[in-house]
């Protein structure tokens, strides 16, 4: 009985693919920081435009309370769970909650439903908490180390380019 010969593979045989450019480290930084641009940063917009403003004291205070208390408890746990469930399903999970508790402020400004802002504040600590600890891990963890300052630039000028909108609004509206 002949044994078989064994194959080998030269780097010349070696199949070439290059990358894709939806799994680049930049692609990432963009949708990164589009996703901060739209969950916290416009959230943010939007309470600096009066949809937070139009809440009593005490609603205000109590709902600020459940989100970021929510949203510090999770924390601790957000590295556990985007270990577990993936980072991609983290991030999902952690922008659900900025739209309801949106969604919340606006109903409570326009019907005065209280109801419902304390219902967005604890969707929104509960989702916080993991869009904080998926957000860093990506913007963090993913860029080469030379080029991790250019992907945070761009992850920062999309973050912080809500609360900017937010506050052209309200400037062109005040003049």
């Amino acid at each position: 009985m002949t044994e078989p010969t064994p194959i080998s593979v030269t780097a010349e045989d070696a199949p070439t693919t290059g990358r894709v450019w939806y799994r680049t480290t930049l692609y990432n930084a963009f949708v990164i920081g589009s996703v901060g641009f739209l969950a916290p940063g416009l959230w943010n917009a939007m309470n600096s435009l009066g949809a937070g403003g139009a809440e009593t004291p005490y609603l205000v205070n109590a709902a600020n309370a459940l989100v970021f208390g929510l949203m510090g408890f999770l924390c601790l746990f957000g590295g556990p769970i985007a270990n577990r469930i993936g980072m991609n399903w983290t991030l999902l999970l952690g922008v659900i909650g900025y739209p309801i508790y949106s969604a919340a402020l606006y109903t409570n400004n326009r019907y005065g439903n209280e109801w419902f802002v304390l219902v967005g504040a604890v969707a929104c600590g509960l989702s916080a908490g993991l869009f904080w600890a998926s957000e860093g891990a990506v913007a963090l963890g993913y860029p080469e180390p030379a080029k991790r300052g250019q992907y945070m630039n761009i992850w920062l000028w999309f973050r912080t380019g809500g609360p900017l909108l937010g506050s052209a609004i309200v400037l062109g509206l005040n003049q």
